[in-house]
């Protein structure tokens, strides 16, 4: 089902099954039940569709310059080193954590093994990014971030051997976008995408 700008959106807030209804990522006007939907309208939509005027704030206008903005470096700059080792360790953990959920693919603690050699690899990954890592960061930063991440001490919330969820990730943090963050700065570490998608 298609829905002009002219429909009130809050009477279409939902497709026939439930789930939120999509927009059109040209226009933002149009709204379609489905990706099917959307493909089935577009001659008679493609008359009436022009590019929105919307500018997203500075430094979030492509999703380089969103990942620049959060992690290029400057972020990781401005954290302490603990907080730097915490942050680069939980979005080790967010990683396997999703591939475990969304891309079935078991590694690292999921498949049962030591995560300390995967997460090793994870930091040999990051010193490749350029910019990536605080200016700081050398290969004594590199042995105790691993060193606390192996730390299995109950005080330890970075444990490498503790999974953790997105709910956890929230609540330790407390801020619910931190989940996303440590999601990009893994994205910015791997260069790609969890495999099933987020």
């Amino acid at each position: 089902m298609a829905s002009d700008a002219n429909s009130n959106p809050n009477e279409l807030s939902a497709a026939s099954n439930g789930s939120p209804l999509q927009r059109c990522g040209r226009c933002l006007k149009a709204h379609y039940c489905s990706t099917e939907c959307q493909r089935a309208d577009w001659q008679n939509h493609k008359r009436s569709c022009k590019k929105s005027d919307y500018t997203p704030p500075e430094g979030m206008s492509s999703a380089g310059g969103f990942l620049d903005t959060m992690f290029g470096g400057s972020n990781l700059d401005k954290l302490t080193k603990r907080e730097c080792y915490i942050q680069l360790i939980d979005s080790y953990r967010m990683r396997v954590e999703d591939d475990y959920k969304y891309g079935a693919d078991n590694h690292g603690l999921y498949a049962g093994e030591d995560p300390r050699p995967e997460f090793a690899h994870f930091l040999d990954l990051a010193e490749k990014r350029n910019g990536l890592l605080p200016q700081w960061w050398n290969k004594e930063s590199k042995t105790a971030c691993e060193a606390m991440g192996a730390d299995g001490s109950k005080e330890n919330w970075a444990d490498l051997s503790c999974a953790v969820e997105k709910h956890d990730i929230q609540d330790h943090y407390k801020d619910n976008m931190m989940p996303m963050k440590l999601r990009l700065l893994a994205e910015k570490v791997y260069r790609k995408r969890v495999a099933g998608g987020l």
